[in-house]
């Protein structure tokens, strides 16, 4: 079974915590590192979300956000600097067309997360306006709509 685009878009946009609540996170600037934070949103029907961060070990450059519902599906996802990503042929968003650097994957009826958008292109994404892992790792919380950010420690 598969979500909607309209429940995939309303899980997407119900404002999210970190459960337990977090006042700080540790993220590191160099090494490996592969956490699932669980979040929580309050309505009508609780629901419960994850919160994936991963930095890959070959290419140390390479992070993935990921924010997943129902624990598999993939609502979203913000690959920066990693393999280059081509879109299905049928896709409804640059059909067959290869994204090269910084993609933001998002859930779309039929195809999962398999369709990736170009940050600057993608509604409603809040483009950070600092370089850094970090400010990329607050825009994505912002548009998955986590609050509080908690304070983010870096680490080497």
């Amino acid at each position: 079974m598969s979500l909607t685009q309209a429940e995939a878009l309303r899980l997407l946009q119900l404002p999210k915590s970190f459960k337990p609540s977090l006042t700080s996170l540790e993220f590191s600037l160099l090494g490996r590192f592969d956490q699932e934070f669980e979040l929580s949103a309050h309505g009508t029907a609780p629901e419960r979300f994850l919160l994936d961060l991963e930095r890959g070990n070959r290419k140390r450059v390479r992070l993935k956000f990921q924010t997943r519902a129902h624990r598999i599906y993939v609502l979203a996802r913000l690959d920066l600097a990693g393999k280059p990503h081509r879109n299905p042929p049928d896709a409804p968003y640059r059909p067959g067309e290869r994204l090269v650097g910084h993609h933001l994957h998002l859930y779309t009826e039929g195809f999962g997360s398999r369709i990736a958008y170009r940050p600057e292109e993608a509604v409603g994404f809040p483009l950070p306006t600092l370089p850094g892992d970090v400010s990329w790792l607050v825009a994505f919380l912002a548009f998955c709509h986590v609050s509080p950010v908690p304070n983010i420690q870096t680490t080497l």
